[in-house]
């Protein structure tokens, strides 16, 4: 009787320690509030080739503890500048109503996060990935597709920030 309780406690012990693997908490999603400069590079759908701008973000909390505002401005062109959320769901395992594929925890303290869902994109079906990097002084943001008909993945955008002194 002893040897199946210790097989159960170490088999939901596991579980747990997976579980709270794959998932994000709000704490790991306050390192980006502040205010941070950078560039947004992405690719022009009608080159073909990548285009760079300079970017800059404003982090604030949102309206709950899971979720952030982010405020985007653009020197060069502020008809562009816009707001959006970063979300992360009650049980940390979706992030913007996206499966959080994997999580990777840096020995620096770093966050990676990759989601991963099927949508199109340049009005093509594809696998998108959003790859989200957090940490004290670098905020990455990007997405890549991979269209049905290849098996190769295309950088389709890049926010690179560095935080403001």
């Amino acid at each position: 009787m002893k040897y199946y309780i210790i097989v159960l406690l170490l088999l939901f012990s596991q579980t747990n320690y997976a579980y709270a693997q794959n998932s994000i908490t709000p704490s790991d999603l306050k390192v980006l509030q502040g205010d941070w400069t950078g560039s947004l590079t992405y690719i022009d759908y009608r080159s073909n080739k990548p285009y760079t701008m300079p970017a800059d973000l404003v982090v604030k909390q949102g309206n709950n503890e899971n979720q952030l505002s982010l405020h985007n401005s653009y020197p060069n062109e502020p008809k562009a500048n816009n707001k959006e959320k970063i979300k992360i769901s009650k049980e940390g395992d979706y992030l913007n109503k996206k499966p959080i594929k994997s999580i990777d925890r840096s020995t620096e303290g770093q966050i990676q996060i990759t989601t991963e869902y099927t949508g199109k994109d340049n009005n093509q079906e594809a696998l998108i990935r959003n790859v989200y990097i957090l940490g004290e002084n670098q905020f990455i943001i990007k997405k890549e597709v991979k269209f049905d008909n290849s098996d190769k993945w295309l950088k389709r955008n890049e926010f690179k920030y560095k935080r403001k002194l």
